[in-house]
């Protein structure tokens, strides 16, 4: 898939929006990982984002079967179009976009109530502080890739 679309800028910046939030809420464990009856915070919204990208894969298949419709008869595609199809294809899937901040009714760990345990949020701070690099850094490429193009370099 070809890092330039707005499609994948816009997935890209809705993950780098979920994994910040990610961020927040571990720094809010760690933190608080001595405060009596604390309830630790998860980030969810992987799963948003997937129904996301299969809604946006939906949307590619419907252009695709039209553009071949329009090469057999052109008449036919340009007189009828299913309402349905059409309001699908103009609605804008990324709205429905949502990062859920939940609290974990876990067990607590300790005597205090606390149930944060901060070797397993150091370990999710670290592959969440990655996850969120590697989506910056491809996207900073693919800045740059456009600039260059724009620009006329090779």
């Amino acid at each position: 898939m070809d890092i330039v679309t707005n499609r994948t800028k816009d997935i890209a910046h809705m993950a780098l929006d979920g994994l910040y939030e990610r961020q927040k809420a571990i720094g809010a464990n760690t933190v608080n990982v001595l405060t009596p009856n604390y309830q630790r915070k998860e980030v969810s919204f992987e799963e948003n984002l997937q129904g996301i990208i299969e809604k946006e894969n939906e949307k590619e298949n419907i252009k695709i079967e039209n553009s071949k419709l329009y090469q057999k008869n052109p008449s036919k595609v340009l007189s009828y179009q299913d309402p349905a199809k059409l309001a699908f294809l103009n609605s804008n899937t990324k709205d429905g976009f949502s990062i859920d901040v939940e609290v974990d009714n876990s067990d607590p760990i300790g005597l205090d109530g606390n149930n944060v345990n901060i070797e397993e949020e150091m370990m999710q701070e670290a592959k969440t502080g990655m996850q969120y690099q590697t989506i910056a850094s491809l996207l900073s490429k693919s800045y740059t890739q456009l600039e260059q193009v724009i620009k006329g370099q090779n």
